[in-house]
């Protein structure tokens, strides 16, 4: 595919901080695991060591020193440091940065929530040519410096983060951080295990790894956490399945914590000669539809059901593309089953398009086991192309004569469930309209629009 998702699956891994969520192991498992000695490397010695863990296991031990980082994740107002990501995204894809050094500089607002200042440079792809980043982050709002334009940018966070530059960068928010649950991912997970000690940067640390497996096929992480501070050092995120093989590397080096730091501090500066171009976010923004004729399609289901544009004409459609290698499309699917449930007496039909998926199985078994209700399509790649998705989860709403759509980007808890009601609200509005107009009227809908590819979806 050309555009769909080339960086996205080890992007995803890294906003998401993880790969699933996981049952805790239960206490006959957790009784099964003996005290660890170790020896000066960290490594189990002799026949004291721990049994292998196995998947569905967890090392209290491992727990409680994730547990411990996340408490002083959480106890810190204010973070300086030095981030240095070799690789982030798969390799060839034409927006997959690599050898991104940065400056970070963290602090807490009033509400608790991190604003980061990132100042860096990365190459993005086969240039050869660095480009340079300064970046104020907060929940709200992006501001950033764009030297070739000799301008400084202010926009809501839904409208920037498609950008080329702040794409880039994005995965150097590190939410295993700077989220509102740090390390609640990876404490989670169904295996967990010290497997070393190990210095980052002179700093001494305990290594574990978070995930689905410890080695082999399966999506995990490895930590490196300081003995001094409990703060991470390096996080490595591993993605190794039949269709995927990929690893992301994070290092932190010369780390300040709670220095003298506030927001007057961090912000971007505008620079002598620069323009400001200031967008503040709006508040009950009316939602518009984007005028694109959806392409003809025909995707099936896991028990053979065919669904089409055509078996979905006079509906109002919202099609999710997700993948199960992709958590933040796993972390939506509560909230878009409760929209489902919602909207289920208006007639609006709601679908996960599964994309980057070769094993239909794994498909199945990831709905069985999480209760899904919404309806899966396969092999959904060729329609996620056409209409240009560019990551995941990305969802689809389509008005009920197939067009006027609205592409949700991303996922951002409440925040994006309710831009996709909005968007129902809106289709299930301009259809209602449309069937009551008299005759010889018209109302707005995909006629005349551009075919599908010769128009991207608007940004939100």
């Amino acid at each position: 595919m050309k555009s769909l998702l080339r960086a996205s699956a080890v992007l995803s891994l890294v906003l998401a901080a993880g790969t699933c969520y996981a049952q805790d192991a239960n206490d006959q498992d957790r009784a099964k695991i003996d005290a660890r000695p170790a020896g000066p490397d960290g490594a189990l010695q002799g026949n004291n060591a721990k049994p292998e863990i196995g998947a569905g296991m967890q090392d209290a031990d491992a727990k409680a020193l994730l547990e411990k980082s996340r408490d002083a994740i959480m106890k810190a107002k204010t973070l300086q440091f030095d981030l240095s990501a070799p690789q982030i995204g798969l390799m060839g894809g034409d927006r997959s940065p690599k050898n991104v050094k940065a400056k970070m500089q963290m602090v807490r607002n009033d509400t608790g929530q991190w604003l980061i200042r990132m100042i860096g440079n990365g190459t993005v792809a086969r240039e050869s040519t660095p480009t340079e980043f300064d970046v104020f982050w907060e929940r709200q709002a992006i501001t950033w410096v764009d030297h070739q334009a000799k301008t400084v940018y202010t926009r809501p966070f839904g409208q920037a983060r498609q950008l080329k530059t702040l794409q880039m960068i994005n995965g150097l928010r590190m939410p295993t951080i700077t989220g509102d649950r740090p390390l609640g991912e990876e404490i989670g997970q169904s295996v967990l295990k010290i497997v070393g000690v190990e210095d980052i940067g002179g700093v001494p640390c305990d290594v574990v790894v978070a995930g689905t497996s410890l080695e082999g096929q399966g999506n995990r992480k490895k930590i490196w956490i300081a003995k001094s501070d409990s703060i991470p050092r390096r996080i490595d995120n591993i993605i190794d399945s039949k269709l995927i093989n990929a690893s992301v590397t994070l290092e932190i080096t010369n780390l300040k914590l709670d220095e003298s730091l506030d927001r007057a501090a961090i912000e971007v500066k505008t620079p002598d000669g620069y323009a400001v171009d200031k967008t503040e976010p709006v508040v009950n923004r009316p939602v518009q539809l984007t005028k694109v004729a959806v392409p003809d399609f025909d995707l099936t289901q896991p028990d053979g059901a065919k669904v089409s544009k055509q078996s979905l004409a006079g509906s109002v459609a919202v099609i999710q593309f997700w993948g199960t290698w992709s958590n933040p499309s796993k972390r939506s699917h509560a909230d878009l089953m409760q929209l489902a449930e919602q909207y289920k007496d208006k007639g609006v039909k709601f679908y996960l398009a599964a994309v980057r998926e070769k094993d239909a199985e794994g498909v199945n078994a990831y709905v069985k086991e999480n209760n899904i209700s919404i309806p899966v399509l396969l092999e959904a790649d060729t329609l996620a192309e056409k209409i240009d998705v560019q990551s995941v989860p990305t969802v689809l709403v389509m008005g009920a004569d197939g067009g006027n759509v609205k592409m949700v980007m991303n996922y951002l808890k409440d925040q994006t469930a309710k831009e996709i009601g909005e968007a129902i609200e809106t289709a299930l509005k301009e259809a209602a309209e449309k069937k009551n107009a008299p005759a010889g009227e018209t109302t707005p809908d995909a006629s005349g629009a551009a075919p599908a590819g010769d128009q991207k979806p608007a940004d939100k």
